[in-house]
């Protein structure tokens, strides 16, 4: 038999199992069960519990001895809830059946009211028919009564056209062309109503007999106005008539109007096409103010003879003053074409001049038409004419000749800036040239524009651009000062930064131009106006200013790497204070650097300035080694401290000058420190011993990094090697480097080095000074000899030498004497 605790087990597992089969509903579905049930048995609960329901029935196991009362009271539960559950299946289907019959008599409910709105339908539609048949005699009535009024309307209007017609007649022939102008305008009207009635022989008849009078009162009128005005376009009758009968003109349409206006302008215009195109002579340029004076004649005539005779709104004075352009036009076509070759510019410019000033003065007359009043009828006003180029345009195609004199112009004054003098005072940062040029160019465009801003504009710009470049390179660079030996003087320097910020002024200034030009010129031509190569040029000029600055710097400070390669480096005795030539490297330096930083007046190229100032610095210190040849150890820690100061010298150029001196960029700290690095580098590697070699080819693979055996061979004259000793420590290198994957064929440390024939040095008396300047001359006077140089180092041997200058080398720096803090406080 099986074990309580497997009967507990197996409880509780169908347990698990029935509460996995119980179907669970949402929390709100379950509780609105809850309230429509309102039932109190547990087992309604939502969350009943099969165990605790069971617990509470069988609560220990004396209540196990009533399990079969227990279980029959449950079975008796069981079959009432069954006989509940078929009850209420029951009465679901009976309340189903009920539903089923009120379907149905909802459908027959809507039979028959389909039924009903069928039986209107039909009685609506034989009342249509019986109105229909009602009103049937009213409605033929009621048509006839519509065509007798309106043939009665059309007759009406043909008896009126008639009558006008013949009143019509009657006051042309008697040419009372105001009452004409109404007339005419009445029966057109009339007309217009019986363009429908064509296909009527009298209709037809009448209407072949309007447009027949029409034609002969628009010959009667053309003809009251050729027997008005003489062969000169003078007036000889009144205006009054003639005025009336433009009434009638206004009426007939556009073209009649266009057609008379046409005559009155050839009328006006005759003696100036017979006068002006008879002679060459009367045709040439130098008569053309004598056509302009000869419209406004005409002009000043019609405002006081004319001006009534024609509406206001046929603007017959601005056609007479189109005809006179077109024709103006034309003459100076042909006579420039014929006198092109001998044409000069001041006669072309007169001319145009005044052609310009003749088409400004139309188009202030004319302005009120530019723009019609509002609310005005413009199909009754005619085309608005433009005058602007109306006649100058035919000067354009020889306006060559203009931009040929503005070149010579330009040429003429690019080749005096040439020998401009350098300003005097500090108050000019740029050449004048460069203000003096852009300003002509500004006013030359301002005249070329009124000229002409098409062709010879774009040859202007063209002109412009191809100056700019000669100002860049046969002025600016041209003038900056030569590669001499000899130091460059105070005012050679200036110069330069004066062309260094005239260049930085024009490349600005040209960005300037090229929208100006683009602001004023045709659209068809904008996209051909770039000045970018010219701003290029006066790019390159900058770089070309800089490195020539360098340059200059280079040779003021020459005599000071001249005296540092007489210093006897072989044969140093021990390490001291800082070299001489190092107090006039500096110096030299500041003189030279805060004269710079006062003349470039943009920043960024002092910046850059110093920058090429570091890498030209090192070139030269790096081949200046060379001439010191043969350095020894005690000379290259010597060198090393005199590198360190001139790296704290050089740190100092952004600043120098300044009364509230700032630390250096951080990005020109790492150039001088990448720079001064190549230099320490290789003294490091002449502060190598030789022996024994093998640390010497270490040292070198670990500092210099590369194969080259010619590098290699630089070190080794540099430290002043014998050849034996130079060809036995070769070998070993070449041996060493031989199978060294990771080293560079050839490293950029010892590249500029030209080693060349070791000279004995010989110890100088005095130094050169820069720019005559007592002070410094006073200052490095002194003899210099190798007794004022210390002796702290001379008793120890070259071993602990070698340790001890790696040891100060690795810690950054040098232990710098009292005397050293004091010169660079100073």
């Amino acid at each position: 038999m099986p074990s309580n605790t497997d009967l507990q087990e197996n409880n509780e597992d169908s347990l698990k199992d029935f509460n996995n089969d119980i179907i669970k509903f949402p929390p709100e579905l379950e509780n609105s069960i809850s309230e429509i049930l309102q039932a109190n048995d547990p087992i309604d609960n939502n969350d009943f519990n099969p165990m605790e329901y069971l617990n509470q029935m069988l609560p220990n196991e004396h209540a196990l001895a009533s399990i079969d009362e227990t279980t029959k009271r449950l079975q008796h539960k069981m079959r009432q809830l069954e006989g509940e559950i078929r009850e209420i299946t029951r009465l679901q289907t009976n309340d189903g059946q009920q539903g089923n019959e009120e379907v149905s008599e909802a459908k027959r409910a809507i039979e028959e009211l389909f039924k009903r709105i069928r039986e209107i339908k039909d009685k609506a539609t034989q009342s249509e028919i019986m109105v229909q048949e009602i009103t049937k005699d009213i409605k033929s009535l009621d048509y006839a009564k519509r065509h007798l009024t309106i043939s009665i309307t059309a007759l009406k209007r043909l008896q009126m056209l008639v009558t006008a017609v013949d009143q019509l007649k009657i006051m042309a022939h008697m040419k009372q062309y105001k009452e004409t102008s109404q007339l005419l305008q009445a029966v057109l009207q009339l007309a217009s109503y019986f363009k429908t009635y064509k296909s009527i022989k009298q209709i037809a008849e009448l209407s072949i007999s309007i447009v027949t009078f029409q034609n002969e009162l628009k010959k009667q009128i053309f003809e009251d106005f050729e027997s008005s005005f003489a062969s000169d376009g003078s007036l000889t009758v009144q205006t009054a008539p003639l005025g009336d009968a433009c009434l009638v003109i206004d009426i007939m349409g556009q073209d009649v109007k266009n057609q008379l206006v046409n005559w009155y302008c050839e009328r006006q215009l005759r003696e100036y096409k017979r006068i002006f195109r008879g002679s060459e002579e009367i045709a040439s340029l130098d008569n053309t103010s004598r056509r302009f004076s000869w419209i406004k004649r005409i002009l000043k005539n019609f405002d006081e003879e004319h001006v009534d005779i024609f509406p206001l709104h046929w603007n017959v004075s601005e056609v007479l003053c189109v005809k006179f352009c077109e024709i103006t036009r034309e003459d100076l076509v042909k006579t420039l074409s014929r006198t092109g070759n001998e044409l000069d510019v001041k006669t072309l410019l007169k001319n145009l001049q005044l052609t310009l000033e003749f088409e400004n003065q139309l188009l202030k007359r004319f302005a009120y038409r530019e723009k019609p009043p509002r609310g005005s009828n413009t199909e009754n006003s005619s085309t608005t004419y433009d005058f602007n180029k109306s006649i100058s345009i035919s000067f354009e195609p020889y306006l060559g000749l203009y931009i040929d004199a503005e070149d010579k112009n330009i040429a003429e004054m690019i080749l005096t800036y040439r020998t401009e003098a350098t300003p005097d005072d500090d108050n000019s940062s740029v050449l004048q040239s460069s203000t003096e040029l852009f300003l002509y160019y500004k006013e030359t465009l301002v005249n070329c524009s009124k000229l002409s801003t098409r062709k010879p504009f774009y040859d202007l710009y063209v002109t412009f651009a191809k100056w700019l470049r000669a100002y860049a390179n046969d002025v600016l660079i041209w003038r900056l000062p030569k590669e001499e030996r000899r130091a460059m003087t105070r005012d050679e320097l200036k110069l330069i930064c004066l062309i260094l910020n005239t260049a930085d002024y024009c490349y600005n200034t040209i960005s300037q131009l090229e929208d100006k030009i683009k602001e004023k010129i045709e659209e068809e031509y904008k996209e051909k106006i770039y000045l970018d190569s010219e701003r290029e040029n006066f790019l390159n000029v900058v770089a070309a200013s800089i490195k020539s600055l360098v340059k200059g710097i280079e040779t003021c400070y020459e005599p000071s790497l001249t005296a540092m390669t007489k210093l006897p480096w072989s044969n140093l005795e021990s390490v001291g204070d800082q070299s001489e030539y190092v107090t006039l490297f500096h110096n030299t330096l500041r003189l030279c650097v805060v004269s710079v930083h006062k003349d470039i007046t943009n920043n960024r190229y002092f910046r850059s300035f110093c920058d090429k100032f570091v890498e030209s610095f090192v070139s030269k210190i790096i081949n200046n080694l060379s001439k010191c040849k043969p350095i020894s150890e005690v000379g290259a820690e010597q060198m090393l401290l005199d590198i360190h100061a001139l790296k704290t010298f050089i740190l100092e150029m952004p600043t120098m000058g300044m009364e509230n001196p700032a630390p250096p960029p951080t990005t020109f700290t790492k150039i001088v420190n990448k720079g001064i690095g190549k230099i320490e580098t290789i003294l490091k590697m002449i502060l190598t011993p030789h022996d024994p070699s093998e640390g010497l080819v270490e040292n070198y693979i670990l500092l210099i990094g590369d194969k080259n055996i010619n590098n290699f061979q630089k070190i080794l004259e540099l430290k002043g090697l014998k050849k034996n000793e130079q060809q036995q420590l070769t070998e070993q290198f070449q041996q060493r480097v031989a199978d060294d994957t990771t080293l560079l064929e050839n490293s950029n440390i010892l590249s500029s080095i030209t080693l060349s024939q070791f000279i004995t040095p010989s110890l100088p008396t005095s130094f050169p000074t820069l720019f005559s300047n007592p002070s410094l001359s006073s200052n490095n006077s002194n003899n210099f000899t190798t007794s004022t140089i210390g002796s702290n180092l001379a008793d120890k041997s070259a071993a602990n030498k070698f340790n001890e200058s790696v040891r100060k080398i690795m810690a950054g720096g040098w232990r710098r004497t009292d005397s050293n803090k004091k010169e660079d406080e100073k």
